[in-house]
């Protein structure tokens, strides 16, 4: 429904091309903030009207932008309101919460690369966490990098030949494997503590 709804927005305006961002970067942000439909639309529409590395960029920057403007409101503005309306609302991602306390960008990297949890509830949990703003917006800037790389490389299938599909497959997995080092560098204690206290 929301992508026949796009599609009608665009064909009613008559935005081809580049224009598209005119509709597609507002949207971004909206949904940085109320989340009402998934990113994996927009991520398409860019990918088919700007080739697959143009428009993983354009939805890798929109993305960023979105979720760092709602940290920024929420956290300054926002932050009493949203902690007595919110808190009960976000229970039942506590557990994500302690994770996003004790492991900070890591936890951020994991949530948008995985979509456990909508990003804009990750946004709004994260503007009432201790997380420090830097933390956020590495996080941000790499979870969003790890799942537009992916969601933008598999939805390319479809407009570029298989061979260099590979290719950026190729070139995320080494990104991942990178990143998942770099993690058990950093945490390895934290790890292993963990790893006892499951353990009994």
């Amino acid at each position: 429904m929301i992508n026949s709804w796009i599609d009608w927005l665009l064909q009613t305006l008559g935005l081809t091309g580049p224009y598209v961002l005119l509709v597609t970067v507002p949207l971004t942000l909206l949904q940085s903030l109320f989340g009402f439909f998934p990113l994996a639309i927009l991520i398409v529409l860019h990918v088919s009207v700007f080739d697959v590395i143009g428009g993983m960029l354009i939805s890798w920057l929109a993305c960023n932008l979105g979720g760092i403007l709602v940290y920024f409101l929420c956290r300054r503005y926002l932050f009493d309101w949203f902690d007595r309306k919110w808190r009960k609302k976000l229970k039942r991602y506590d557990k994500w919460q302690r994770n996003m306390d004790r492991y900070g960008i890591w936890t951020l990297v994991l949530l948008r690369t995985i979509p456990i949890i909508p990003s804009n509830i990750i946004n709004l949990m994260s503007a009432v966490s201790p997380l420090s703003t830097a933390s956020f917006i590495w996080g941000t800037v790499l979870g969003n990098l790890s799942y537009i790389w992916l969601f933008g490389t598999l939805s390319s299938t479809l407009i570029v030949p298989k061979e260099e599909w590979g290719v950026y497959l190729t070139w995320y997995s080494v990104f991942m494997v990178v990143l998942i080092a770099v993690f058990v560098r950093r945490h390895w204690d934290h790890l292993q503590e963990d790893k006892r206290s499951r353990m009994g």
